[in-house]
């Protein structure tokens, strides 16, 4: 029976992150790079990372191969008490991110799922729902879990009383209409939604300010929707026409990487220990300014709380 506070479902897996990337080079050339991290990353690993430092009780529920990243990884997240409930798959390969970086444009990923495109239902314990808040995020870095397997956990959740918080992170595919239909159709079991800016346009087929799709994409879900628009900060709307903006908290950013997720993490945390939303908007975007300013090697270590 888990004892944490909050349930992560996720993806785990090896972020290599480079800087500075505007563009590829040229077929045949070769370009240098001024840095380079390599950590344990996926959006369920950055959020559960972000939790912990934040001091939450986390619980994270993920899947490796058996192979040296697998093996690195659960060494790593296991320093913080993470790797209990991350499966390793046999005859897999342990999935991988290249960010690429640069100043002045939105960050570019490229994505290698490995052993997350066979992670399925039956991989996720029982008890993963036994919580008081349950993220399922990379849902389209899951494709064994897409629709109803994430609809019945959604669902066994809510049914308890368990707060709900869903980030699909994007779809490689193009946002087609039969996905954007099949997302749509799992909010009404989702508390809170948390796309980006990029992915609610995308689901929304829509040019609208984001003011407008916060407040379309919540006509359908019932519960909050929080569009996260980077530097311009965040904005949510909710039940009986509430709608809030928050600006983004002042930050030297050593990493953007895994700050979407750290906004995530520090939203659920305040959310959890019953602040009222305006103070856990800013609760979300002081984490994610304390994430990204902070050097790779001490993310895991715990933050200062501000909020």
């Amino acid at each position: 029976m888990s004892t944490a506070a909050v349930t992560v479902i996720g993806g785990v897996q090896i972020d290599v992150v480079i800087v500075p990337v505007a563009e590829l080079p040229a077929p045949g050339q070769t370009r240098l790079v001024q840095h380079m991290s390599f950590r344990a990353g996926g959006a369920g690993a950055n959020t559960a990372i972000a939790l912990s430092a934040a001091g939450a009780g986390v619980r994270l529920v993920g899947c490796v191969a058996d192979d040296q990243l697998g093996r690195w990884l659960l060494e790593d997240l296991g320093r913080l008490g993470l790797a209990q409930d991350i499966v390793i798959v046999e005859g897999e390969t342990t999935g991988l991110t290249v960010a690429c970086e640069a100043p002045g444009r939105d960050r570019s990923f490229l994505t290698f799922l490995g052993v997350n495109e066979v992670w399925e239902e039956r991989l996720i314990p029982a008890d993963a729902t036994d919580c008081r808040s349950l993220l399922v995020c990379d849902y389209f870095c899951a494709p064994a879990l897409r629709g109803k397997p994430t609809r019945e956990l959604l669902a066994r959740a809510r049914a308890t009383g368990v707060r709900t918080f869903f980030d699909t992170a994007w779809d490689s595919t193009g946002w087609a209409q039969d996905a954007r239909a099949e997302v749509l159709g799992l909010l009404a079991e989702v508390d809170v939604f948390l796309p980006n800016d990029a992915e609610a346009r995308a689901l929304t087929g829509s040019s609208e300010p984001p003011e407008r799709l916060a407040r379309d994409l919540q006509t359908v879900s019932g519960g909050w929707v929080v569009i996260k628009l980077g530097e311009r900060g965040v904005l949510a709307a909710g039940p009986e026409g509430a709608g809030l903006a928050v600006p983004a908290a002042p930050a030297r950013v050593l990493d953007s990487t895994g700050a979407g997720d750290a906004f995530n993490a520090g939203l659920i945390v305040a959310l959890d220990e019953g602040a009222e939303w305006p103070d856990a908007l800013r609760a979300g975007t002081a984490l994610a300014a304390a994430t990204i300013a902070r050097p790779v090697a001490e993310r895991h270590l715990p933050l200062e709380r501000t909020v």
